[in-house]
Order: structure tokens, then C-alpha cells, then sequence
């Protein structure tokens, strides 16, 4: 779920950034490089949430990010080797424990010969050294999708001109950076084609020094973000990042509250419809009716993977901000 957050995040430590000035110097030159949207520039006449908002009132939004529903694979297969090992741990254990007890009692039974309990007291050994590589190499790949935040979240405090982001630490923690320096990287003359998938990415440099923490301390870095639902065309990601614009720049006014906004309690059917990733849209589109009958083909897979996704959903804890941001512009 968290993947392209996680590859940005650790990913810094070995960053060039002065081959990264030189080559961007480079496509300036050569203008392969599109000049940075700002947030003043309007790029399309139309406006849609995009069914991307957590929360809406006239101080802040809250938005998603694009990769929600990409959840529940990494919890079946990393956690379901992870729940084996721990299984073979316990089982050792017991049949160990279970000798030492019989043996305390005075129970009558087979005395056991040298090479059984020498294998009794070796086979622990087995799932411990196993868990020791699982923790050390596998278990922050877990951590993308269980046992840390159950969503990232994107607030555009309109008050402040701050975009604060939620994330737990193990992929950059919360920071809060500027509205005015953030760089839009969106190609106004896309194909519409090109959107299809997308979704918005804000930037800042290191030389904008607009990288703060959650104490409002300088960070001495760079900041990427991805905002929004994946959109099926280019003229609704431009529209989601105008809604977002004007929301910031000229006020509610000019971007209404969503008629539906985003629930963040975990109900199953939830995570179901995830999965399914059919809506009630297809019903208008004939030529999509196609994947009914594929998807109730593959039904016993999706309601496996649905499974997994709750699962996923319920190992995680609901982030909230600090009290400094609820608390900024009100």
C-alpha cells in the first residue's frame, strides 16, 4: 500500500542531489523539461473531489492518497509466513515443555532414545533462527500494509497555506510545508489517456526551505507527495487539482463540500468492494458489463484477497494529527 511512499523515503540517504541539479539544469536547456505548475495557475475550467476527501470544512481538507485500496497481499503472504513461523515456535515449544512436565510428574512412558532428545532440544532452534531473519529482513515489508497507519493523509489547511502530511515515521513522519512553494507535476496538455491512473504530485525543493516537522523545526530536505483517488482520464485529474486550488486559493466557495465524503471505519463489505473494484458506474457502459461474469469467475480469489484486505485494515492503528495542526488556523 505504502510502496512508492517507502521507495521515495529510502530512497534519500542515497541521493545525489547535485547529479539531480545538473540534470535538471540540463533539461532546461534543452526544454525537455515542462516549467513547474504553480499554485496560482489555473489549468482547468471544471472542478471534481474526485471522491478523495476524508474530511471538508472552511479551515482544512483532508485528502487520500492514491495507492488505498492496494492492500491485503503482502498481509496474506508476509503475515501468513510470518503466522507458519510462529506456529512452528509455539509447537516446538509445547512438545518440549510437554517432555520436561512428564518427566517432573513421573509419568510412565518410552524413555526416549539419544537422537530424539537430541532432536527435541535442536528443533526449536529451527523456528527461532527463522524469526530472527523474518524480523531483521522481512518484517519491514509487513509494515507496509499491517501494524502501522491505516491511511496517509494530505490536509490543505487553507488558513495557514500549509500542506500538512500524516505519515507514520518509518516513511517520513508528519511535516508541514508550504502551499506557496509546492511545485504541481501535471502536464496540462496531457492526452487524456495520460491521466488514466493518475494522480496529483506535489514537490518541494531543498532550496525552498519549506520542509518543516511536526514542532515546526527546519528539515533540511526535499518532500514528495501523491494526492487523490487514481482518475480515469486527464480532464478529472486536472479537475481534482483545480477543486484543490481553488479550495486553497479563492475558499470554499469556490469548491463546495463533496456531497459524499470518504468513511474511515473498517466495515468489511468495504474492503469487498475494494477488491471488486467495479462500481456502479460500469451499469452506463456496455461494453465494461465484460467483467461481470470474469469477476464471478474469479469470485473465491477476490473474497481470499477481500480477507486479507480487512485483516490488513484491523492490524493497523487510526492515525491522527498532533494537536498543534487540529488546532492551526482555527
Amino acid at each position: 500500500m505504502y510502496f512508492f511512499e517507502w521507495l521515495m523515503y529510502d530512497g534519500r540517504a542515497t541521493t545525489d542531489y547535485e547529479a539531480l541539479g545538473r540534470e535538471a539544469d540540463l533539461q532546461k536547456e534543452t526544454n525537455e523539461k515542462l516549467p513547474p505548475i504553480r499554485v496560482t495557475q489555473t489549468i482547468s475550467k471544471a472542478i471534481t473531489d474526485n471522491e478523495s476527501l476524508y474530511n471538508y470544512n472552511p479551515t482544512y481538507i483532508d485528502a487520500r492518497t492514491p495507492n488505498d485500496e492496494k492492500r491485503g497481499l503482502i498481509t496474506l503472504i508476509v503475515g501468513g509466513v510470518g503466522a507458519g513461523l510462529l506456529w512452528m515456535f509455539f509447537l516446538a515449544f509445547y512438545f518440549l515443555a510437554t517432555y520436561y512436565y512428564n518427566e517432573h510428574k513421573g509419568s510412565e512412558s518410552t524413555p526416549l532414545s539419544i537422537i530424539d532428545f537430541i532432536s527435541l532440544h535442536i528443533t526449536p532452534l529451527i523456528p527461532i533462527t527463522s524469526l530472527y531473519l523474518y524480523i531483521k529482513y522481512v518484517f519491514r515489508y509487513l509494515r507496509l500494509e499491517a501494524f502501522t497507519a491505516r491511511r496517509l493523509i494530505v490536509r490543505f489547511n487553507r488558513v495557514t497555506r500549509k500542506i500538512y502530511l500524516l505519515r507514520p515515521k518509518h516513511l517520513g513522519g508528519i511535516v508541514a510545508l508550504d502551499w506557496d512553494t509546492a511545485e504541481v507535476c501535471i502536464n496540462p496538455k496531457m492526452s487524456e489517456l495520460d491521466g488514466t491512473g493518475g494522480f496529483v504530485m506535489l514537490g518541494w525543493d531543498k532550496e525552498t526551505h519549506s520542509v518543516r516537522d511536526a514542532d515546526g523545526h527546519l528539515k533540511d530536505d526535499f518532500e514528495i507527495t501523491f494526492v487523490g483517488k487514481p482518475t480515469r482520464n486527464a480532464s478529472e485529474l486536472l479537475a481534482f487539482w483545480e477543486y484543490i486550488r481553488r479550495y486553497m486559493e479563492e475558499g470554499p466557495e469556490a469548491a463546495p463540500k463533496p456531497k459524499k465524503l470518504i468513511g474511515k471505519f473498517p466495515w468489511p463489505w468495504r474492503s469487498f468492494m475494494a477488491v471488486w473494484q467495479l462500481d456502479s458506474r460500469f451499469v452506463k457502459i456496455p461494453q465494461l458489463w465484460i467483467f461481470v461474469p470474469i469477476y464471478g469467475l474469479l469470485l473465491p480469489l477476490i473474497l481470499v484477497h477481500a480477507c486479507g484486505h480487512w485483516v490488513s485494515l484491523l492490524l493497523c492503528y487510526e492515525p491522527r494529527f498532533p494537536r498543534s495542526i487540529e488546532d492551526a488556523g482555527r
